[in-house]
C-alpha cells in the first residue's frame, strides 16, 4: 500500500473512530492476585494499520499521534468499563504527544469521573521509546496529571533515550523494565544483574517494579526470585478483549518456588554454558574459543550430566608445545578436560561456595565451576563473579545495618519476612524488647544504655543462621525469624542470661533495692523496676496465615503481653485474632 493509501486508511480509522481496545493482564505474582490491565490498541483486523507499530508510526508521520492517541484512549477507558475489569488500568501516552500544543486537557479526567473510575485506578504509561526533548516541559504535562489524582508510570525502561533521566525527574509510581532485560533472564547474568539493580533502586525510591514480556515459566521464577512483584507477558496473559481475570492455579503449581535466598546463592552466579560431547575434536573447541574471545571454559557433558571442563589456559598451553597443535588437534575432548572441576548445587549458599573454592583441599582457586540443579547441568560460574557478589551483599547489609549492633536493620528484616511468606515457609517470629529502658538510659546516660542493648545482641548472635534470622528494628527492639523446633527455648534461655548478666549495669544501691527513682513522661518522680527483657512470640500457625500488616499488629500485641507477664514471655496462639484485623 502507497503511502497516500496509509494516510487515506488512517484518515478513515480516526474519523470512524474504528480501534478495538484490547487489554492485557498485570498479576501480583507474590499474592497470585490481578493487579491491574494494560490498555493496548488495534486497528481494523483486515486493515494494514491493524497492528499498533503500523498504526502509530503512520500516526506520527502525519503529524496525528495525538489525535490517535486521544481517541485510542477514550476507546479504552469506556472499554474497561463497560467489560467491569477490575484493579488499575495502565493506558500509554507518548511524551512526544503530550508535549503537542494541541493536545486535549482534563478530557481523561472528565471521562473516568462520568464512568465512576477513580483517578488513583488509572495510571498514565510514558514509553521511552520516544525521545522526550524538554524534560522539564515533560514532568509539568505529567504533573498535570498526577494534581488530578493519577498515577504514573515509565514504560519500556532500558529501550531508549533517557530512561534513568526520566526516571529521577519524574519519579514515577511504577516503573516497567523493557521486554529485552527479560527474554531469557534465566540464562543471562547481565540481565540478572540489571533487574536486581532496578530492584534494589525501586525498593529505595518507593517506587514499584513491573516486568513486561514474560514468555516462559523460567523467566517468571527467575523475577520472582529477584524480588520482582508485578509481572506481565504472554506466558500470564496475552492481550484480548476479555482478558484473564484471576491467576490460574495451574501457573500457580507451575511456578517454582525458591528455595532460598536468590542473592546469596549459586544460582545468582549461573551463566549460559556452552556444551561439548566428550568425542569433540580438540581444533573445533579451539574455533570456539577463538570465536568467543571472553569464553574462558567450555563443558564436557554426556546426556546433560557434566563429565568436566575444557579450560581456555588449558588449551592454549597444549597447542602452544612445539607440533602441539598437529599432536592434539584432532584427540577427543575428554583427553584435556579437567575432571576435578567443582560441582554445585544451584542453591547452595554462597558463603558455602566460596568456602569450597578456597578449602584447604584444593591447592589454587578453581577460576570456574559447574552449576547443577537435580543433578543436571544449568551453567557455569566464575569466581570472580562470587568475589563481586559476596562483596556487593556485605555492602548492602553494611548499608542497612543497624550502627550499634551491625545487625540488619528493617529493610533486611522486611526481605526476610517477604522471602519466608514467598516460599511459604514455616516460622516463628520473636520479639524482643526491653522494660524499663528509658529511665535507665535517663539515669546512667545513653553510653550505658547502648551496653545493655549491646548485651541483648550479643544474647541473640549465637543464634544466628541459615535456618535463624536476627535483626535490629531500633532502639531496644529486636527479631529473631526463626524456623528452628527449640525456638521457644531459646527466646525462655536468652531471657534467662540477659538476667543473670544485668547485675554488672547497675550501682550496689540500685541493685539492692531492685528500683530506680527516674522521672516519668510528665516530669513527676516515679520508682521503676530494672531493666528486663521481653519477648512476645508469634507461633507458625499465626505468621503463615497473617499478612505484613497483620505480622506487624500482632507482634506488637504478644510484645505488650510480654512485658506484662512475671517471666517476661508470652506466646500469641490465638488464630482467631486474624479475623478481627
Amino acid at each position: 500500500m502507497t503511502a497516500l493509501q496509509l494516510v487515506s486508511e488512517l484518515d478513515h480509522i480516526i474519523e470512524q473512530q474504528s480501534i478495538d481496545a484490547v487489554f492485557q493482564p498485570i498479576f501480583n505474582v507474590s499474592t497470585n492476585q490481578l493487579h491491574g490491565y494494560e490498555a493496548l490498541s488495534r486497528g481494523p483486523k483486515n486493515s494494514p494499520l491493524h497492528t499498533p507499530f503500523a498504526l502509530f508510526t503512520t500516526a506520527e508521520k502525519q503529524n496525528l499521534l495525538s489525535e490517535l492517541e486521544t481517541l485510542c484512549r477514550s476507546i479504552s477507558i469506556n472499554a474497561f468499563h463497560s467489560r467491569q475489569l477490575n484493579g488499575k488500568l495502565f493506558i500509554n501516552i507518548s511524551p512526544k504527544a503530550l508535549l503537542d500544543p494541541n493536545h486535549p486537557k482534563g478530557m481523561t479526567l472528565q471521562l473516568i469521573k462520568q464512568l465512576g473510575i477513580n483517578p488513583s485506578d488509572v495510571v498514565i504509561e510514558l514509553s521511552e521509546q520516544y525521545p522526550a526533548d524538554d524534560i522539564d516541559l515533560l514532568k509539568s504535562c505529567l504533573n498535570h496529571y498526577r494534581n488530578q489524582g493519577f498515577l504514573t508510570a515509565i514504560d519500556d525502561l532500558g529501550a531508549g533515550y533517557s530512561g534513568l533521566r526520566l526516571w529521577s525527574e519524574l519519579a514515577p509510581d511504577y516503573v516497567k523494565i523493557d521486554r529485552h532485560f527479560i527474554h531469557q533472564i534465566d540464562t543471562t547474568a547481565v540481565k540478572q544483574e540489571f533487574v536486581r539493580s532496578i530492584v534494589d533502586l525501586c525498593q529505595n525510591l518507593t517506587c514499584k517494579v513491573i516486568a513486561e514480556g514474560i514468555e516462559t515459566n523460567e523467566e517468571l521464577t527467575t523475577l520472582k526470585q529477584l524480588g520482582v512483584t508485578y509481572c506481565q507477558g504472554y506466558f500470564l496473559g496475552r492481550p484480548a478483549l476479555h482478558p484473564n481475570q484471576q491467576f490460574s492455579s495451574e501457573l500457580s503449581t507451575l511456578i517454582a518456588q525458591p528455595n532460598s535466598r536468590y542473592c546469596e546463592t549459586a544460582e545468582s552466579l549461573c551463566t549460559n554454558a556452552i556444551k561439548v560431547s566428550p568425542g569433540t575434536q580438540l581444533k573445533k573447541i579451539s574455533q570456539t574459543f577463538a570465536e568467543q574471545p571472553a569464553l574462558q571454559a567450555i563443558v564436557v557433558t554426556e546426556n546433560n550430566k557434566p563429565l568436566g571442563i575444557v579450560n581456555r589456559s588449558t588449551l592454549l598451553e597444549l597447542f602452544s608445545t612445539p607440533y602441539g597443535r598437529a599432536l592434539h588437534e584432532n584427540r577427543p575432548a575428554k583427553m584435556a578436560m579437567d575432571t576435578k572441576v567443582l560441582h554445585i548445587d544451584a542453591n547452595e549458599p554462597l558463603t558455602y561456595v566460596s568456602q569450597l573454592l578456597t578449602s584447604d583441599s584444593v591447592n589454587t582457586v578453581a577460576q570456574q565451576f559447574i552449576i547443577l540443579r537435580n543433578q543436571q547441568l544449568i551453567g557455569i560460574g566464575h569466581t570472580k563473579d562470587l568475589l563481586q557478589r559476596i562483596t556487593e551483599h556485605r555492602i548492602k547489609m553494611a548499608r542497612h545495618a543497624n550502627p550499634l549492633t551491625n545487625l540488619p536493620g528493617n529493610v533486611p528484616i522486611q526481605e526476610e519476612l517477604k522471602r519466608l511468606r514467598l516460599q511459604k515457609k514455616s516460622y516463628y517470629l520473636a520479639y524482643l524488647d526491653l522494660s524499663h529502658f528509658k529511665p535507665y538510659n535517663d539515669i546512667y546516660g545513653f553510653w550505658r544504655g547502648d551496653e545493655v542493648i549491646q548485651l541483648v545482641a550479643n544474647l541473640l548472635l549465637p543464634y544466628q543462621n541459615e535456618h535463624c534470622f536476627v535483626g535490629h528494628i531500633g532502639g531496644d527492639d529486636f527479631v529473631m525469624i526463626s524456623m528452628q523446633d527449640d525456638t521457644l527455648a531459646n527466646c525462655q534461655t536468652i531471657i534467662e542470661l540477659f538476667e543473670q548478666q544485668k547485675m554488672s549495669f547497675y550501682n550496689g544501691d540500685h541493685w539492692q533495692a531492685q528500683t530506680m527513682q527516674a522521672q516519668d513522661r510528665q516530669g513527676l518522680q516515679f520508682q521503676y523496676p530494672l531493666v528486663s527483657l521481653s519477648i512476645g512470640v508469634l507461633p507458625p500457625l499465626v505468621t503463615q496465615q497473617a499478612t505484613e500488616y497483620q505480622i506487624s499488629t500482632l507482634s506488637a500485641q504478644a510484645k505488650k503481653q510480654a512485658k506484662i507477664a512475671s517471666n517476661g514471655f508470652y506466646l500469641h496462639e490465638k488464630q482467631s485474632t486474624l479475623l478481627s484485623l
